[in-house]
């Protein structure tokens, strides 16, 4: 299951809020979340105070796997934000190419018949 942490959108008609929280890749945008993670108000003008984010969880989250949508994460950089970094895991070797088998070599040639 691939798991996402992405912003689901709320709030009145032209004024919106988000929410920050963890879903499965295949949830529609606003559909239901498994942890919700804080949320982010584009209508404050500190950028600090934009974003409301339990880092603890997030962290734990992403330690476990999940990924971050690009447009958060952007979003992180804007408001001075560090984004956690998930732990980097050995890349599987990719298979090396065989090198290909020379072609028997046909034994002396034999004697024509005569």
């Amino acid at each position: 299951m691939a798991v996402r942490i992405r912003l689901s959108r709320c709030g009145r008609k032209n004024r919106p809020h988000y929410r920050i929280a963890v879903y499965d890749a295949t949830t529609r945008r606003d559909g239901r979340y498994i942890d919700l993670l804080g949320s982010y108000d584009p209508y404050i003008n500190d950028p600090k105070s934009k974003v409301k984010v339990a880092t603890d969880r997030m962290t734990a989250w992403i330690h476990k796997g999940a990924l971050a949508t690009p447009a958060l994460a952007q979003l992180f950089r804007h408001c001075g934000l560090k984004m956690p970094v998930a732990p980097k895991t050995a890349k599987p070797k990719a298979p090396e190419a065989k090198k290909p088998v020379a072609a028997a070599k046909p034994a002396a040639k034999a004697a024509p018949k005569k």
